[in-house]
This record gives C-alpha cells, structure tokens and sequence, in this order.
C-alpha cells in the first residue's frame, strides 16, 4: 500500500489547500527581501568608493609613517597621522563588515529565490524543472 493511500482524504485537502496558498503567503516576504536586497547592493555600491579611497589614504600614511629621516613629518605631524590612521583602520574595519553583512544577506536571498522558482536576476518565476 503506497503513502497516498495511508493519508485521509481530509489530511490531503487540508496539505493542498495549504501548498496552494504558500505562494501568496511568500509574495510579501520576497518583497521585503527583495527591498533589503536592493537597499543592501545600494549601500556597498555607494560605500565602495569610499573603501577605496580609504584604502589609498591608509597606503599614503603608511609610507609616510615608513620612511623615516625624510623629514616628511614632525613627530607631532607622525602622532597626528598614527591618530588618523588608527581611525581608518577602525572605520574600514567597520565598512567591510557592513559589506559582508551585505554580501551575505544576497547570497541568503538568492537561496530564497531558487528555492521559490525566481530568477534572482530578473525576479521572474523560473520555467518548472523537468
């Protein structure tokens, strides 16, 4: 005797009805997962640039701070910049966690997505498999 059969008829009409109305229920959801996505790719690709020119500021101190006997900095000017460059360091650190955070929060949607039959790229409902 297969599965089917053990089920009653009402567990089956009740597990129908439920599958049928999970698309409905997962619209909202993907929505705001969607909106958070979209908020997320936003953020890095607005802090993107400032990462990088966090990055050339923090190489220029550190060559700056590198080379001593050039007369470059007073050793007010060298404690300044240790000052500054620890701020960049701890604002960078900060900036690539946000980014992580981001990038993990795609990839999760993705996950969704394929799990629910939409393209993550074009948010269309995939072809069924088959």
């Amino acid at each position: 005797m297969s599965q089917i059969s053990k089920v009653s008829p009402r567990a089956l009409v009740a597990a129908l009805r439920r599958a049928n109305r999970l698309p409905d229920d997962l619209v909202p959801r993907f929505e705001e997962l969607e909106r958070r996505a979209t908020e997320a790719i936003n953020e890095v690709r607005r802090l993107s640039p400032q990462v990088a020119a966090l990055e050339a500021r923090l190489e220029d101190l550190r060559e700056a701070l590198g080379t001593p006997g050039t007369g470059a900095l007073s050793v007010e000017d060298a404690d300044t910049a240790r000052g500054i460059l620890d701020e960049v360091h701890a604002e960078h650190a900060r900036v690539r966690a946000r980014i992580s955070a981001a990038v993990v929060f795609e990839e999760r949607l993705r996950v969704l997505e394929a799990k629910a039959g939409v393209d993550s790229t074009t948010g269309r409902d995939l072809p069924p498999a088959g």
